[in-house]
């Protein structure tokens, strides 16, 4: 698997057309970097708010403008809503008591990660030169997100080591995601990003076998939304067309 796709990676670099992106629409490898601002839904909204992803891009795109590739995201935050979670550890005083007797420091953190091959085209007719547009693409992949819990400068034995487990509410499963947005492909490698809006719908399930507030598992299909607006900065790889001089 790895030599194959390290062929093809070849084999696309030997097939860069040798002309410019201004004239005519070209062969090109398309790594980028991108970062999105993610609203939830569903039943992530019941437990997250407002979180951020930072991603990576690595998609070929075709002569006729068709798109293929993958990408794969970082998901961060901290804005926690069902705190009922932690109510067999939260005191009357709303606070976690820490091994020494006192009130503890402790964070609650969004982790996940989502990954996605998709599919696309770029509608050259509405961009400034024929590898530009508007840009639709569809994918499918896996979203996974759980409950990050961080005591920094106390000891809470309750919510260390596996009895993390109990409570982080570690969640997968298969997603589907769109993207709409414009890809802007300047004469100049370096000048080159996309933007948009992109939505993600995560079919998933709580994996951890025990749950210390429900007393069991939790075995119920959840739908997790994420609605984002995307920005991504290109690196396209290609061979620049020679100049041609002419002399009378």
């Amino acid at each position: 698997m790895r030599y194959l796709l390290i062929l093809l990676i070849f084999n696309c670099f030997i097939s860069f057309s040798q002309r410019n992106v201004r004239d005519s629409s070209i062969n090109m490898l398309v790594s980028a970097v991108n970062y999105k601002f993610n609203l939830t839904g569903g039943d992530l909204s019941d437990r997250w708010g407002y979180n951020s992803e930072i991603g990576l891009d690595l998609k070929y795109k075709f002569k006729n403008n068709v798109t293929f590739g993958m990408n794969a995201g970082f998901i961060f935050g901290n804005q926690l809503k069902e705190t009922s979670i932690f109510t067999n550890v939260i005191n009357s005083n709303g606070t976690v008591t820490a091994l020494g007797g006192n009130p503890a420091v402790v964070l609650f953190l969004m982790r996940g990660a989502n990954g996605h091959i998709d599919v696309g085209y770029i509608f050259n007719r509405f961009g400034n030169n024929p590898n530009s547009g508007l840009w639709l693409n569809f994918g499918v992949g896996y979203l996974m997100h759980k409950i990050r819990i961080e005591s920094i400068y106390d000891d809470v034995p309750q919510l260390e080591g596996d009895y993390r487990k109990g409570y982080d509410r570690l969640t997968m499963g298969v997603s589907t995601k769109q993207f709409v947005g414009y890809l802007f492909q300047a004469d100049y490698r370096f000048l080159n990003f996309y933007a948009g809006f992109e939505f993600v719908e995560g079919f998933t399930q709580n994996v951890r076998n025990y749950n210390f507030d429900l007393e069991g598992p939790d075995t119920s299909l959840k739908f997790d939304f994420l609605y984002s607006v995307k920005v991504g900065w290109l690196i396209p790889l290609y061979k620049r067309a020679p100049k041609t001089f002419y002399y009378d």
